[in-house]
């Protein structure tokens, strides 16, 4: 197991060993800093306060919501808490885990904050915050002091905040489906199979038969279209931050210059084997807002 980050709770921190029970860890801080082991899942769930822990990915935990069920936790709490969809899941990556159905939020202001400067960057209407506020109470055993502007939650602190969950404008692999498709050929340096040399290879090479949809990795308008070198047939999209994804190779497109397109529903093409290409397949690009290539393995998943 990966080891534990910070405990949740304000109170004394004490040592624990591999054989204590649930009811023992009861009266541990959750304010430790990291250096524990990370308590078996059984564990966390558990137990009645807030904990939270790194998780080490294992073989055979492919998605955020095999990891919510073994914690306790909910998937939308978990990519909200975590920035990310957890739609593609690699062994050995870490992600922040919780024993509680929610958001885990960190107050990071010097000056800390209240829970009403807390709510009102969810909720507008005044009913709302108050109805968010009081569960944001009963969810941390908070006293109700902390309904007051004047009390003040300090920097680094904590809170779950129950039925928050994120939009997320997250890249995904430009197929319908949540499946990992096959790979032939990764980012990085390669040889070529058609200039016989070592060559960098810009993005990832995702064979399918000839004529199957592609789709749009993320939101956003249609930058190019057209024939481009090596490329054959070329899509480039732009998205709202400035960064590019590149759709290379294909039979045919089905776009043009200015429409917007969105993420898994909009058609902008079809597989094929135009340009510098052995066979069908789509070869994928993803490159920063500086215009820098980037690991689309890394970006799967993630802004």
């Amino acid at each position: 197991m990966a080891a534990a980050a910070a405990w949740a709770s304000p109170l004394a921190a004490a040592p624990w060993s591999a054989g204590e029970t649930a009811e023992e860890w009861q009266m541990y801080s959750v304010t430790t800093s990291p250096g524990p082991p990370e308590p078996e899942s059984d564990f966390l769930r558990k137990l009645n306060r807030l904990v939270y822990a790194l998780h080490r990915i294992r073989r055979g935990e492919y998605g955020g919501d095999v990891i919510a069920r073994k914690y306790g936790a909910s998937l939308k709490g978990l990519q909200a808490t975590n920035n990310n969809e957890l739609l593609y899941l690699l062994p050995g990556q870490k992600i922040t885990v919780i024993n509680k159905p929610g958001y885990l939020y960190q107050v990071r202001s010097p000056r800390g904050e209240s829970l009403d400067q807390i709510a009102k960057r969810f909720y507008k209407s005044a009913a709302s915050r108050k109805r968010f506020e009081e569960a944001v109470v009963e969810a941390n055993n908070l006293p109700g002091a902390a309904l007051l502007h004047s009390y003040v939650f300090t920097q680094g602190a904590h809170l779950l905040l129950p039925g928050i969950s994120f939009q997320f404008d997250t890249y995904r692999f430009p197929f319908r489906g949540f499946g990992w498709p096959r790979i032939s050929s990764r980012f990085g340096m390669r040889y070529h199979p058609i200039l016989h040399r070592r060559i960098f290879h810009d993005g990832l090479d995702l064979p399918r038969p000839w004529g199957s949809p592609v789709y749009p990795s993320r939101s956003g308008t249609v930058l190019f279209t057209g024939w481009k070198n090596g490329y054959g047939n070329l899509i480039i999209l732009k998205h709202h931050d400035g960064a590019t994804t590149y759709y290379g190779h294909l039979s045919k497109i089905e776009v043009k210059p200015g429409d917007t397109v969105l993420r898994g529903k909009s058609l902008i093409g079809r597989v094929g084997s135009t340009g510098l290409s052995t066979g069908p397949h789509l070869h994928f690009e993803v490159h920063d807002r500086f215009g820098r290539l980037v690991n689309p393995i890394h970006k799967i998943g993630r802004r």
